[in-house]
C-alpha cells in the first residue's frame, strides 16, 4: 500500500506540516511564504521513494532512520502512514493508544498500518548564545571528519609504502648484490613496481576526495558566511563595503588552510616517528640520534621566523583589504570622483596601499626564502653526517651493512622533507587567522531579530504602528530620531514631514524593521517588532528607499526579487498601472534586458518605478516609501500617484516620507519630526494650515 496516491495529496500534507502543524520543530518554522512555496515546488514526485527522500532531506536526518516500529523513548515521531499521509505521533496514553496529529486533527489509535514509516523529532538543544565563524569552521571541518579519514587512511598507506624503496635498496645491496641472485632481484623489482603504482593509485584517490572535500566544504562556508551577511540587520552592517567584500572570500583561505593542517599534523608529522623508528631498526641509536638531532634543529630553524611570517602576513592581508575597498569606493562613484578632479588623491592612496602590500608580501617571501634555505642546508648536513657516520659503522663494525646505510639515507630524507612544508604552512596560518578574525567581527554583529531564540510568524498581522521611548543614534553620535510616543493604525494614510536631517528616512527604518531602536520599542500590531520573524515583516511591509539600488541580472529579476509565482501577464498588468510598460516597450529584450550591478543602466526615476513597481505587485499589508517620486517627472508622478491610491484600500497603511506637495494628496494625517521628537501631529488640513502651506487638491491625482 502506497503513502500517496496522488501528487495533491501529497502537497496538501505538507502545507499542513509547515504551516498548521502545532508539534516543534514546525511550530516554530520561520519559512516565510515563498520559501513555503518553493519547498512544495521541490516535492515533483510522490511515489514512496521519493516522498521518504524529501522528508529525509526536510527534517535533516543524516542517514535514512525511519522504522518500522514506534520507540517510545523517541516521541514525538514523524510518521508517513500508508494511504493517509503524514501524522505526527506525540505520546503514548495510559490506556496504550498512540496519540497523534495530522492534518484532520488530533486522534488516538492503537495501532499504525502496515508499512508506516517513523522518523524522531528531536530537537537538538538551541540557545541563543551567538555561533562564532570559528565555530562555523569547526562545524562544518567536523562534518567532513569521514572525507579527511579516508584522506589519512590513504595517507597513511602511502607512507607504509615509501618505506618499500628503502627496504628495496637494502636488500639488493645486501643480498642480491653480494650473491649475484638475479633471481632474488627480478622478485624484488616486480614487488617495488607494485608499492610504487599503488602508491601513485593512492595518491590520485588522495586528491580526489581532497578535492571532492574541499570542494564541499567552500559551498558550506560559502553559503554559511553570505547567509550570515545577509542576516545583518542593515544598522550593524560595516560601512567599508570594499573590506567587508574582502572578509566576506576569506573563507577560502580558511577551508586551505583547515585541509593542508590537518593532513600536516595528523599524519605527516606523526609519521616520522615511525621512520625514525625504522631508521633506529636498521642502523641503530647512533644514527638515529643523529637524524633525530638534525630533525630538531631543522624544526627550530623553521619556526625561528614564524612570529615575523605571520605577522607580515596579517599586515600584508589587510593592506590588500584596504586596496579592494578603495577600488570598489573608486568604482562606485566612478562619475564623482572624476568631476572632482580627484584622480590624483585616489591614486596616491592606491599606490601607497600597493607598495605596503607588496613590500610585505616580498617580506614573507624573503623569510620563506630563509626558513627553507636554512632547512635544506640541514638536509643536506644530515645527509652528509649520515653518510659519514654511516660508513664509519660498515667499516670498522658489523652493526651496519651497506644496505642499510642506503635504506638510512633514504629514510632520513622522509623525515626531514615535511620541515621543508613549515614557512608554507605558517604564512596559510597567518593569512587563515586574520580571516577567521575577520569573520569572527562579521559572525559578532546583530542580526534580525537579535537575541531571539525563536520569532513568532503571526498568521494574521496588522498593519498598525506603535513606538513608546524610541530613540536611535549612529555609533557614539547624538540621537538622530527621538520619538517619546505615536501609534499609526491599521489603515490610516500618513506624511512624514521635517527638515533635513532631521531623521525621517531613518524612523521609516525603524518602521520597517531594518532599524533597532537604541532605546525604546516599535510594536507592530501590538507585538515587539524584534519578536516577529523578519520574512514575516518582508511579507507585509512594502518598503522603499530613498535611494532605489538594482540587483546584477534582468529587468525581471529585480521586479520579481524576494517574490515568486508571478507570471509575466501579471507584471506586464502592474507595469501598465505604474507605467513602467513604457521603460518595458522601448528596450529590445523587454523584461530579459540584462541590468549591470549597481544598475547604472537606467535613471534614478526609472529606478524607482521598476521598485515600485515591484511594490505594487507584491501588494503588502504597509506601505512604506520614502521620497518614492522625487526623480521623476510630474506626468509619471501624476501616474504613480493615481496607481497607489487604486491600492491604499480602507486596511492598507501607508507611511510615507515626502517633501513634494502632490504625494500629500493620498494621506489623511501628518506628522511633523525633528531630531527632537515628534513636533506636529494631526489631521492634514490642521498641520498644513499651522505650517502655512495649501492644502494640495485631491483632484490633482485623479486628473
Amino acid at each position: 500500500m502506497v503513502i500517496y496516491d496522488s501528487k495533491e495529496k501529497a502537497i496538501e500534507d505538507l502545507r499542513w506540516l509547515l504551516s498548521d502543524c502545532s508539534v516543534p520543530p514546525f511550530s516554530n518554522s520561520k519559512l516565510s511564504s515563498i520559501e513555503k512555496q518553493l519547498l512544495e515546488e521541490e516535492l515533483q514526485a510522490y511515489d514512496d521513494d521519493a516522498i521518504l527522500r524529501f522528508y529525509e532531506e526536510l527534517l535533516g536526518l543524516k542517514l535514512p532512520i525511519w522504522e518500522e516500529q514506534i520507540d517510545e523513548r523517541e516521541l514525538p515521531v514523524f510518521a508517513l502512514v500508508p494511504g493517509e499521509g503524514i501524522r505526527v505521533v506525540l505520546e503514548r496514553t495510559p490506556e496504550g493508544l498512540w496519540k497523534s496529529e495530522g492534518k484532520d486533527g488530533v486522534r488516538k489509535e492503537r495501532h499504525f498500518p502496515k508499512g508506516t514509516h517513523f522518523a524522531p523529532l528531536k530537537e537538538e538543544r538551541r540557545g541563543i548564545t551567538k555561533r562564532s565563524a570559528s565555530e562555523m569552521f569547526k562545524e562544518i571541518a567536523l562534518q567532513h571528519k569521514p572525507v579527511l579519514i579516508h584522506a589519512a587512511i590513504a595517507s597513511i598507506s602511502i607512507n607504509i609504502l615509501a618505506l618499500a624503496i628503502s627496504f628495496f635498496s637494502m636488500q639488493v645491496y645486501d643480498r642480491v648484490v653480494p650473491t649475484q641472485g638475479i633471481s632474488t632481484l627480478i622478485v624484488l623489482s616486480i614487488g617495488v613496481f607494485v608499492a610504487i603504482f599503488l602508491g601513485l593509485l593512492l595518491k590520485l584517490s588522495r586528491s580526489y576526495i581532497l578535492d571532492e572535500a574541499s570542494a564541499d566544504m567552500d559551498i558550506a562556508y560559502a553559503h554559511d558566511v553570505f547567509s550570515r551577511f545577509l542576516s545583518i540587520r542593515p544598522d550593524a552592517m560595516p560601512r567599508s563595503v570594499g573590506t567587508l567584500s574582502g572578509q566576506l572570500q576569506s573563507y577560502a583561505t580558511v577551508r586551505s588552510f583547515i585541509s593542508s593542517a590537518a593532513l600536516y599534523f595528523l599524519i605527516d608529522l606523526p609519521f616520522l616517528i615511525i621512520f625514525l623508528a625504522v631508521i633506529i631498526m636498521l642502523a641503530g641509536w647512533i644514527i638515529g640520534l643523529l637524524v633525530l638531532i638534525f630533525f630538531i634543529l631543522s624544526t627550530a630553524a623553521g619556526f625561528f621566523f614564524k612570529r615575523k611570517i605571520v605577522q607580515l602576513t596579517q599586515t600584508s592581508s589587510l593592506a590588500n583589504h584596504k586596496k579592494l575597498g578603495l577600488l570598489v569606493e573608486s568604482v562606485d562613484n566612478a562619475e564623482s570622483v572624476k568631476a572632482c578632479g580627484a584622480r590624483w588623491s585616489l591614486l596616491t592612496r592606491w599606490n601607497v596601499l600597493s607598495e605596503d602590500a607588496v613590500k610585505d608580501e616580498m617580506e614573507i617571501k624573503r623569510y620563506s626564502d630563509m626558513s627553507m634555505n636554512v632547512t635544506a642546508f640541514l638536509q643536506q648536513l644530515s645527509y652528509v653526517s649520515i653518510v659519514t657516520v654511516g660508513a664509519y659503522l660498515v667499516s670498522m663494525t658489523d652493526k651496519l651493512t651497506m644496505g642499510g646505510l642506503i635504506a638510512t639515507t633514504i629514510l632520513s630524507g622522509r623525515v626531514l622533507a615535511p620541515i621543508a612544508q613549515l614557512p608554507s604552512l605558517l604564512v596559510q596560518w597567518g593569512r587563515a587567522k586574520i580571516a577567521v578574525d575577520d569573520l569572527n567581527n562579521l559572525y559578532a554583529l546583530e542580526v534580525d531579530n537579535e537575541g531571539v531564540e525563536r520569532p513568532i510568524v503571526p498568521a494574521v498581522l496588522k498593519p498598525s504602528f506603535r513606538c513608546e521611548g524610541v530613540k536611535f543614534a549612529y555609533g557614539e553620535h547624538p540621537p538622530v530620531v527621538t520619538i517619546p510616543k505615536f501609534s499609526i493604525e491599521a489603515g490610516e494614510k500618513v506624511a512624514i514631514l521635517g527638515a533635513i536631517g532631521s531623521g525621517k528616512s531613518t524612523l521609516l527604518k525603524i518602521l520597517a524593521g531594518l532599524y533597532k531602536p537604541t532605546e525604546g520599542k516599535v510594536y507592530v500590531d501590538n507585538i515587539d517588532l524584534q519578536q516577529i520573524a523578519r520574512s514575516r515583516l518582508s511579507e507585509i511591509i512594502g518598503y522603499l528607499p530613498q535611494h532605489v539600488k538594482l540587483i546584477s541580472g534582468t529587468l525581471r529579476d529585480n521586479l520579481l526579487l524576494g517574490l515568486a509565482g508571478y507570471s509575466d501577464e501579471q507584471i506586464i498588468e502592474v507595469a501598465k498601472k505604474t507605467g513602467l510598460i513604457d521603460l518595458i516597450n522601448v528596450l529590445p529584450q523587454g523584461l530579459d534586458t540584462p541590468v549591470p550591478e549597481g544598475g547604472e543602466s537606467v535613471s534614478g526615476g526609472q529606478k524607482q518605478m521598476i521598485a515600485l513597481t515591484r511594490l505594487v505587485l507584491m501588494h503588502p499589508e504597509a506601505f512604506l516609501l520614502d521620497e518614492p517620486t522625487a526623480n521623476m517627472d510630474d506626468g509619471t508622478e501624476r501616474k504613480i500617484l493615481q496607481t497607489l491610491k487604486s491600492q491604499l484600500d480602507r486596511d492598507r497603511t501607508l507611511i510615507v516620507v515626502t517633501h513634494k506637495p502632490a504625494l500629500l494628496a493620498l494621506v489623511d494625517r501628518i506628522i511633523v519630526v525633528s531630531s527632537q521628537g515628534v513636533v506636529l501631529d494631526g489631521p492634514k488640513e490642521v498641520v498644513l494650515k499651522k505650517l502655512g502651506v495649501p492644502s494640495p487638491v485631491s483632484k490633482k491625482v485623479e486628473r
